[in-house]
């Protein structure tokens, strides 16, 4: 692959650290884990091995800093790099310009770089090549290649670095098929990798036979989309995918940093200046930058979440294909002698079509289900929804003294005078408004149905893995009118906008996300908060894109969380709809306090242009507050008037946005009076007050 200064100018800027000073500080001793870690962990290799005697044993090494494994370890590792390839790059005239990596992520659908493929153009007289390595005698395999079907689907992204485009059935000859290589499952759960770890890295190295990277690949840092680590990768690795040591893929090796001199010219490894022309293997890299697989498909399931292609690879599970190894066959030979991992066999021509067995897939639970146990995998147990009702007087709720006492107090909004008659109050207790729950509360608008806002305590410290979220088992609360509370009246007609995503493009949106009520003394204990999550009171219409991954919202979310639990902190956050905001023209924000615009409706629902986030914690002994809206308006505005056969179209065409705003302008944007926290805000005022966030990077939370 030839060598993309822009690229690794890019990562050379990220690179706020040194290598070789973290490498020392993390060693090569016990990896240091919290409970959370090891609990998530210890559940992902139990899925990935179903087997949890042998997912103890194995957590208890790498924890250990054991480096001893199975010997099935080699196995599997041979099985993990059949997907593998190197991809042949050519231009339109079909001229060999370079080499880079790729490996297949689903049925007929390969990953690689953006800055590999850029457009669609990219990959049409591009090749892969497929056992393109040695096999166990330290023969060369006969080379398979396959062609790329970019008109049947390609998607690249140029912020996260990656490309997935569909690849040909059968092959350039015509004698294999794709599916023989199997292919790699991508994981969108983040955390399956952690610091001072070991990953392994697959590659084509300058476009050599495949090799692999086990040692000196050391996990340094994690950011938001990305992560650092040692290893000794060359141009031409561009498109591999790096494992952890239960050969999970974690992430996409995306570029390299190389060592400088004083006068910012790249050196070799021999102290020497690296000049152009000079083999990009010379280079002395000092870390390598990975996009991370949890972000990957995140954007992909935002994107392409319905679409066949991408649903059947992020959803089709493990497939590993049995591996067959040519050592002899004479040309116009009718038999011929194949090894493999389990011996030598002498083949006559008969071939017999089987069905590889792939793991299980999840059980699909109805909301109108009572809570069941689903299988995720066998020998895997993840229970369902479950709320006891019985006991919702007794709930906790929000406490305003969380953060401590004082001046460090972080009460509820209040409802000014003017919207007090809008206020949903408790049967039989016309003074109260407040619904408690674990962990959180909410005040209820009974005109539009929805929350004026939630509010919840975190607890970093205090966080628990709860497993995998099976079902959605979403309730009314009975201690205010039913008819206060948008249901499944509403959101039920989702069965049929799975399949047709013009019945209702609404889901039901978490206020208050169930990992950030999901702490407590024991796991049990976290799951019980969790799940009192799913109340229709903590639920507000939102556009599927904005739910299921759109990446600045949701990075927003998980990077609140995310603080929480690596600082160990406490933290109150706050949000809630923008009732009836004012409009702005496209890709704006509009003025605080402008006069109001009916928000649009959909179904006879009128729903929310803008949501707000406030995340209160506490900095040198003081509080300290930062506030977010995001603008989903430039999607629903005039949604009440678009033709069904133009709905989904016009709501996918335009991206939802993020800006962060001073608290004393949410206040005029929601009506809600947020009392001292105005003083605590940490907001640098920048021109009008607000800043949009482009990146996940960019935000605050002091």
């Amino acid at each position: 692959m030839l060598i993309d200064r822009s690229l690794i100018e890019g990562s050379a800027k990220r690179l706020d650290f040194s290598p070789s000073k973290l490498d020392q500080t993390l060693g090569d001793g016990p990896l240091d884990l919290s409970s959370t870690q090891r609990s998530k962990r210890f559940r992902q290799v139990t899925e990935e091995n179903q087997d949890p005697a042998v997912a103890a044993s194995a957590l208890e090494r790498i924890v250990g800093g054991n480096d001893l494994v199975g010997i099935n370890y080699l196995s599997k590792g041979m099985a993990a790099s059949r997907p593998v390839c190197r991809i042949q790059l050519k231009d339109a005239n079909s001229r060999l310009v370079g080499y880079a990596t790729g490996f297949l992520i689903g049925p007929g659908l390969l990953m690689t770089n953006h800055h590999v493929f850029g457009v669609a153009g990219d990959a049409v007289n591009s090749l892969l090549d497929f056992d393109y390595e040695q096999d166990l005698t330290g023969k060369d395999r006969p080379l398979i290649q396959f062609r790329l079907a970019p008109n049947q689907f390609f998607y690249a992204n140029k912020q996260l670095d990656f490309a997935v485009c569909a690849v040909s059935p059968k092959s350039v000859d015509g004698t294999r098929e794709l599916k023989d290589w199997g292919w790699l499952f991508l994981d969108g759960e983040p955390g399956k990798a952690d610091l001072g770890e070991y990953l392994t890295i697959i590659q084509h190295p300058a476009g050599q036979k495949k090799q692999v990277c086990v040692r000196e690949n050391k996990l340094l840092k994690l950011q938001a989309d990305t992560l650092w680590y040692m290893t000794d990768t060359l141009g031409g690795s561009s498109g591999s995918p790096a494992f952890n040591r239960f050969w999970q893929v974690v992430a996409l090796h995306h570029s390299g940093v190389p060592k400088t001199n004083s006068k910012g010219q790249w050196l070799t490894r021999d102290g020497k200046v690296w000049m152009e022309g000079m083999d990009e293997s010379l280079v002395d890299w000092i870390a390598n930058e990975g996009i991370r697989i949890s972000s990957i498909v995140k954007d992909l399931k935002a994107k392409f979440g319905t679409n066949a292609v991408v649903k059947a690879a992020l959803e089709s599970g493990p497939f590993v294909a049995n591996e067959s190894v040519s050592v002899s066959r004479p040309a116009g030979a009718n038999l011929w002698v194949e090894q493999d991992g389990s011996g030598t066999s002498l083949v006559v021509p008969l071939r017999i079509p089987i069905d590889l067995v792939q793991r299980s897939m999840p059980a699909v639970v109805s909301s109108e289900d009572p809570a069941p146990v689903v299988v995720d995998s066998p020998g895997v147990l993840v229970e369902a929804v479950n709320i006891d009702q019985s006991t919702l007087g007794s709930r906790p709720g929000y406490k305003p003294n969380f953060l401590g006492s004082g001046k460090l107090l972080v009460p509820l909004p209040k409802i000014p005078a003017g919207l007090k008659s809008q206020v949903a109050t408790l049967s039989g207790k016309a003074s109260e408004s407040e619904l408690k729950y674990f962990n959180y509360s909410v005040v209820m608008n009974k005109k539009r149905k929805l929350a004026f806002f939630a509010a919840v305590n975190i607890d970093g410290d205090g966080q628990q893995d709860v497993g995998k979220r099976e079902g959605d088992s979403w309730l009314r609360d009975p201690r205010i009118d039913a008819a206060a509370q948008v249901g499944d009246e509403y959101y039920g007609k989702q069965k049929l906008f799975e399949v047709d995503r013009t019945k209702n493009p609404f889901d039901r949106g978490h206020l208050v996300r169930r990992l950030d009520a999901t702490w407590g003394k024991t796991v049990e204990e976290a799951k019980m908060h969790g799940d009192d999550s799913f109340h229709f009171t903590n639920c507000t219409p939102q556009f599927f894109k904005f739910n299921q991954g759109a990446k600045l919202w949701l990075g927003l979310e998980e990077f609140v969380l995310g603080q929480a639990i690596d600082g160990k902190r406490k933290l109150c956050v706050m949000n809630g709809p923008i009732f009836d905001g004012p409009v702005a023209p496209k890709g704006k924000l509009p003025k605080p306090g402008g006069k109001k615009a009916a928000d649009p409706k959909f179904g006879g629902l009128p729903i929310p242009k803008f949501f707000w986030k406030l995340m209160v914690g506490v900095k040198g002994g003081k509080l300290a507050a930062s506030a977010y809206l995001l603008s989903q308006q430039d999607q629903v505005q005039g949604i009440d008037r678009i033709h069904e056969s133009d709905l989904l179209e016009k709501l996918t065409a335009a991206e939802a946005r993020v800006f962060q705003i001073s608290i004393a302008d949410l206040a005029k944007f929601s009506g809600l009076d947020f009392g001292a926290l105005a003083a605590a805000d940490t907001m640098v005022a920048a021109a009008g007050g607000v800043r949009e966030i482009q990146m996940v990077e960019e935000i605050e939370l002091q």
